[in-house]
């Protein structure tokens, strides 16, 4: 046989037979996305996520994502809309089962614009993210 044809039978058998013999679990799995996942959460908080529809262009969104830490919740915002966007933030009581004692805050972004708003929630968490027509 030819040294040219011979290497890379040898170098793809090779990569076949250590994906072969390279565990997969979903433990291993979940480790690729909970790095990625660490700098926008702290460890067991999740992200939740939450759009307003844009009036201008259509099919755009803005786009509200938060995270709870013990006495702060910080909202990033994504405003992909050509025009501001005031939204009313709810929030509910941490532990509250039936009536969801929630109380109010109210965020305007400006156009094309991406960040973050950091509220002092103690004993309350982000729940839903509202259009309104201003703040």
């Amino acid at each position: 046989m030819n040294r040219k044809k011979l290497a890379p039978v040898l170098l793809s058998s090779a990569a076949a037979a250590g994906l072969l013999l390279t565990p997969t679990t979903a433990a291993s799995a979940q480790a690729g996305t909970a790095k990625a996942g660490a700098a926008t959460a702290s460890a067991g908080a999740a992200v939740e996520r939450d759009s307003v529809r844009c009036t201008k262009p259509r099919g755009k969104w803005a786009n509200y994502s938060w995270g709870e830490g013990n006495t702060t919740a910080t909202i990033y915002f994504n405003n992909h809309c050509s025009h501001r966007v005031s939204v009313k933030i709810m929030f509910v009581r941490k532990g509250s089962v039936g009536d969801k004692a929630s109380k109010y805050r109210c965020m305007t972004v400006n156009a094309k614009t991406k960040g973050k708003k950091k509220f002092y929630a103690a004993v309350y968490k982000p729940y839903s993210v509202t259009r309104v027509k201003s703040c």
